[in-house]
């Protein structure tokens, strides 16, 4: 289920001019998408899963490093949701 979301994230990533790399075994991150200078890191859960606290930190700081926006990607009645860890908001994917 979950790679399943991770491919569905990238295609509409892709679709709005990203260039995107899946991380093999989700590991720091799942997604690293790319465009016109900016880069946005995002994890996706599925199901049940959650992000810890603990990860979560970890995750923002990573973006901090590497002045990327962290966004968390999931799966809500069929649609999928992004949201920016950063501030909570959702994320809107918007053409180039």
């Amino acid at each position: 289920m979950g790679r399943r979301l991770e491919y569905r994230v990238r295609n509409m990533f892709r679709k709005n001019g990203f260039f995107v790399v899946r991380a093999a075994q989700s590991k720091p991150i799942d997604l690293v998408c790319l465009r016109n200078g900016k880069s946005v890191l995002v994890e996706c859960k599925a199901g049940t899963s959650y992000l810890g606290k603990e990860r979560k930190r970890e995750l923002l700081e990573l973006g901090q490093q590497a002045g990327a926006t962290v966004v968390l990607a999931r799966r809500r009645r069929r649609k999928v949701v992004l949201t920016s860890l950063g501030d909570g908001g959702v994320f809107e994917l918007c053409k180039p």
